[in-house]
Parts: C-alpha cells; structure tokens; sequence
C-alpha cells in the first residue's frame, strides 16, 4: 500500500495538487486536517467527485463516511485509548463496508490490537521529515500480525529497506509536502515503491 498523508493546512492548490496525485497513481489518501470544523471538513470533501472520494480515509468527523463515499476512517492512538465501546465502534464501521486503521508507536501493542483493523501505522520508522524531533526507531515487523504500514521519514531512498523490514507498504507525508517540486518527490516516490512492492 502506497498512502499519502493530506497535509495540516489547507491552501487554494490543494484540490488541484491532489487531483493530480490521484491520476498519477496515487491509491490512498489519508485526510489528516485536525484544525478543522465538522461544516469545513464537509465544504472540502464537496469539492471532490466520487472517484476521488473513494480513495479517501478520514481521520476526523467519521460519521461523514455516511455522508461522502469515502474508502474509510483511521482513528487515532489518542481516539483509540479514550474510546468506550471501541470494538462496536469499529465494527460498525467495517460491517458498513469501510476501511477501519489506527496508528501505532509501540510494536508490542501492535502486536496484541492490530488485528481489528484492516491495516495499522507504526511510526516513526526512519527520523521524520516533517517532525524533527521524531528520531527513527527502525522497528522490523517480519512476524507481525497484520497489514502494517511504516510511517515516519518515507523518502524514496528508504522504501527497499521498509520491505526488507517487513512492512506492507509506505505512508509519506513531509517528504512531498516539504518538497520543492512536489510531483517530482511524489512521482519518485510513486515510482520506487511499486519497483519494490510490485
């Protein structure tokens, strides 16, 4: 799997800078944008068509997945730990015939939760791009139970060695966001990872 991460902020190119991701491969896209109201989250999803929807995960204001044809809902450690009734909560959502993902920091905890979730985040794999106080902790996942996917200092040059450690796929965030030319880091990206994982 090959997600890209939206970035916090929204800006005026942002729907044109998606849009040409998605055409030019990419198949997930995670809709991180923690500042935003329920009503502004629903005017930024209006603005997309069904195609693209459909290759969205919502991170925040999950009942909208009943309102856009979204693919699914990541809930954060944050979320997951505070939930009651989590596994209802879950459920629901994948019965419904969506997506459910979760975010990890602890191989150990993947080890005993990450079997409820379709796929989970363990991060920071390699030393974050976008959070420098972030120091990579190389986890290997080779006996994992689960689809895991290595979150934290994705560039193109690390995406063989994820494989190596076992992980199912890569999510990239600072790597095309702080880039100078983001379809150039976007396309090599792309480009390595299905060399690697294909």
């Amino acid at each position: 799997m090959l997600i890209l991460f939206t970035s916090e902020e929204s800006n005026s190119t942002e729907k044109e800078q998606l849009i040409h991701f998605f055409e030019n491969g990419l198949p997930l896209l995670h809709v991180r944008k923690p500042g935003m109201t329920e009503e502004e989250l629903k005017l930024w999803l209006s603005r997309f068509e069904e195609k693209y929807l459909r290759k969205m995960v919502l991170h925040q204001h999950h009942h909208l997945a009943e309102v856009f044809p979204v693919k699914g809902t990541h809930l954060k450690e944050s979320f997951r730990s505070k939930k009651e009734g989590l596994t209802e909560y879950i459920e629901r959502f994948q019965s419904g015939g969506f997506t459910v993902s979760s975010s990890f920091h602890d191989p150990e905890k993947v080890k005993s939760e990450a079997s409820a979730f379709d796929y989970v985040f363990l991060s920071p794999v390699f030393t974050s791009v976008s959070k420098k106080q972030y120091e990579g902790q190389a986890f290997n996942v080779e006996i994992m139970p689960g689809k895991v996917i290595a979150l934290g200092g994705i560039e193109a040059d690390k995406i063989s060695k994820t494989e190596e450690m076992g992980y199912a796929g890569v999510a990239v965030l600072g790597a095309v966001w702080l880039a100078e030319n983001r379809n150039k880091a976007f396309t090599e990206i792309h480009n390595e990872y299905r060399n690697v994982y294909h």
